[in-house]
């Protein structure tokens, strides 16, 4: 009998994959899962399974959901000494429902130290929802002996599930953890426990409104913080108090609420440099509400209580609001910094072009020499001289910016090089192919940059990427590298490759570009998207510093932008009437394509949604019960992200940029910079006149990441789009 059971698994083997000495693990490299089970099954009655084989069966078993089988492999396959540490993480998360003791025993070990970053950041998950399940006193003793050697930041939810299990509950463990920060879930949740509580200290109030509003929950701090005003207390600052409740009532946009309490911090202060920045605070208030004059009389009052840059600039803006370029012109002629200087004469130029000014805002915008302002001055300039019948010009300002265009102003200057004439753009590819011959590396380099981030022509690019990938050694489709030895190495050997993406990422090949191509590949395929971007990112750049992101293979530039639900993200973009690419775009930015994916102030799933922006969302679509945990499931996520997005998009008449920026700002904000523009407003024009370096940044990053997936991926979704739309 003996003997037919190992003739019979030596026929699996060879038909799995000829020449393969293994069993088991032949046929889970050839992903014949749904043999392995009975296969295992049989061999198990003859000959012990090794602790390898058990942890493929294990494996088999919990993708066709036999959780019993899956519990019998993993008990067998702990015993492994260099993969047992995954099969205790996974039989830890099998059982934690039933017996929490069991799961805490499992992993306790690795809560210090674990052999990938993975397997520890999963243990202290198990054991912070065993605690909360309950665990006996002498294991729950034990873990309070081991939290002082662990990292503040990974011991926070387990301290937080022993304050909860108590009974009754402690609150002194609750106010600890506010005290130490406000910012993360933890905090949200100990501020949700100390709230429910009655007659809890002042102190502790001010922490948990502190914790509401960093996790946009306003209506629920501004009473907490209104009874706090009056309140006499040496750990309460009264101006804190204040200026969080301003900020409440600005984030709902009431306006006359948020003057009030922005005036009344300010009366409380005596610090100039903080009177300076709560000044322009009140004048950025002021500016929302439509009331200019109080706005320039707040930021005068903060240049002179305290000159910066910033400041200036912001006066200067104002200035140009309430049309007056000779009173901003002069206040920006006292910057400091030369980037602000630039910024500057980007803001001047800008203005000049809303009231008709081409030609001095041409002149203006050419002399934008510093970035991250060069690129959208260059931009928008080239496009004036082609206006004005100067399309060398306007090539010339496009070349000088071309390193520093990011997708979406490469994009922009591409649309302006298809419009100037041929006979041009001839000479300009005679030029820089002359450059792509010099013996100097660093010159041929370049020239390939700036070719191919400007080339219009889909046949000259073709050819220039063929060129790029073989000066830079990616032609072909990489071949599988070797492993260094490690956890990835002995799961990857067995068959179990999503296994060893999700336990131990890191020890997957990356010692060269081509390799760490392969790797991204890999991780997009086994469904992490988010570790495929960063690992593709850092590819590119072994590849070549200088290489800009359209030259490079197909392969590698899918990974870098993954499209991971494509069915969903087309319906969704469908029903909300919004392009499917700036809807994958978003994602892209927010989450990285992540759906577990959490912010430090409590935005969540793949479209970063803010719970109380989702139960409005969800309320005007059709979803009123929505809570913030399905905001994990990518379907919502992405149904209520769209359906933001496509609000936004209808209310700003279809201008990407301005929908993209109120996403990310707010709409009120995105009014304001659309005012700023002018009639008409291009999307580049809007997105140059973006003050908040982070939200310009954002948008720039999202609509150029909308751009490169019409490219990679634009036919069949768009015919996705299509038929869900019909």
């Amino acid at each position: 009998m003996v003997l037919s059971i190992i003739l019979l698994l030596m026929g699996g083997v060879q038909a799995a994959e000829p020449g393969a000495t293994g069993g088991l693990e032949a046929l889970a490299r050839a992903g014949r899962w749904d043999q392995i089970l009975s296969v295992a099954a049989r061999r198990a009655d003859q000959l012990p399974l090794r602790p390898e084989e058990a942890l493929i069966a294990a494996h088999a078993a919990r993708l066709s959901e036999d959780a019993a089988a899956q519990a019998h492999f993993l008990e067998i396959a702990v015993a492994s000494s260099g993969l047992g540490s995954v099969a205790r993480v996974e039989l830890a998360e099998l059982v934690l429902a039933e017996d929490p003791d069991r799961a805490f025993d499992l992993v306790s070990g690795f809560l210090r130290r674990a052999p990938s970053r993975e397997i520890r950041q999963a243990a202290i998950r198990i054991t912070e929802q065993a605690a909360a399940a309950g665990l006996d006193p002498d294991r729950r003793s034990d873990l309070e002996r081991l939290l002082p050697s662990m990292t503040r930041t990974s011991r926070r939810g387990i301290e937080l599930a022993l304050a909860v299990s108590t009974d009754p509950v402690d609150r002194t463990h609750l106010s600890r953890l506010l005290a130490s920060s406000t910012t993360d879930l933890v905090a949200l949740r100990a501020a949700e426990q100390l709230e429910s509580m009655s007659e809890i200290a002042t102190v502790d109030r001010w922490r948990v409104a502190n914790a509401f509003y960093r996790h946009g929950l306003y209506d629920r701090a501004a009473p907490l913080l209104e009874s706090l005003d009056e309140v006499s207390n040496g750990e309460v600052s009264r101006r804190e108090v204040a200026f969080l409740r301003a900020r409440c009532a600005f984030r709902k946009e009431d306006w006359p609420t948020a003057v009030k309490w922005y005036q009344t911090a300010i009366s409380r202060t005596s610090a100039g440099e903080q009177r300076a920045d709560l000044e322009v605070h009140l004048g950025r208030t002021h500016e929302l509400a439509g009331n200019m004059a109080e706005a320039v009389a707040a930021a005068q009052r903060a240049v002179r209580m305290k000159t910066s840059d910033d400041r200036r600039l912001f006066l200067a803006r104002l200035r140009l609001r309430r049309d007056e370029p000779e009173l901003a012109e002069a206040g920006l002629a006292r910057l400091k910094s030369r980037s602000d200087r630039a910024r500057g004469q980007l803001m001047l130029g800008l203005h000049e072009l809303k009231t008709g000014l081409n030609d001095e805002a041409r002149t203006r915008l050419a002399l934008v020499d510093r970035d991250p302002w060069r690129a959208p001055a260059a931009v928008v300039a080239a496009d004036l001289a082609l206006v004005s019948g100067e399309p060398s010009e306007a090539l010339d300002l496009l070349g000088s910016a071309a390193q520093g265009l990011d997708s979406y102003w490469a994009e922009e200057a591409r649309s302006i090089m298809a419009r100037i004439p041929a006979e041009t753009v001839d000479g300009w590819r005679r030029r820089e192919g002359e450059a792509l011959a010099d013996p100097s590396g660093r010159t041929r380099e370049l020239a390939m940059a700036r070719l191919l981030v400007l080339e219009p022509d889909p046949a000259q690019l073709a050819a220039l990427r063929r060129t790029a990938v073989a000066m830079v050694g990616l032609e072909g489709e990489p071949g599988q590298p070797p492993f260094a030895p490690g956890l990835a190495a002995d799961l990857w050997a067995i068959g179990l490759r999503s296994s060893a993406v999700r336990w131990d990422p890191t020890g997957l090949p990356s010692d060269g570009a081509r390799s760490t191509w392969w790797t991204a590949e890999q991780e997009l395929e086994l469904g992490q998207p988010w570790l495929a971007i960063s690992v593709a990112d850092t590819a590119r750049w072994q590849a070549s510093p200088h290489l800009p992101e359209r030259g490079l293979p197909v392969g590698l530039r899918r990974a870098l932008y993954p499209l991971p639900y494509e069915a969903t993200v087309a319906r969704a973009a469908a029903m909300h009437d919004l392009p499917w690419s700036l809807l994958a775009g978003v994602a892209r930015e927010e989450s990285r394509w992540n759906p577990k994916v959490v912010s430090n102030v409590g935005a969540r799933g793949l479209m970063q949604l803010m719970p109380a922006t989702a139960v409005a969302a969800g309320t005007a679509n059709g979803r009123p019960d929505i809570v913030p945990d399905d905001l994990f499931e990518p379907f919502i996520s992405l149904d209520l992200g769209a359906a933001e997005l496509g609000r936004l998009l209808a209310v700003f008449g279809g201008n990407r940029a301005a929908a993209v920026a109120a996403y990310n700002a707010g709409e009120a904000q995105a009014r304001l910079w659309l005012d700023q523009c002018g009639e008409p407003c291009t999307e580049a024009r809007f997105l140059a006149q973006v003050s908040f370096s982070v939200t310009r940044g954002y948008t720039e990053a999202v609509l150029g990441a909308a751009a490169v997936y019409e490219e990679l991926y634009g036919k069949s979704a768009k015919i996705r789009v299509s038929e869900r739309s019909e």
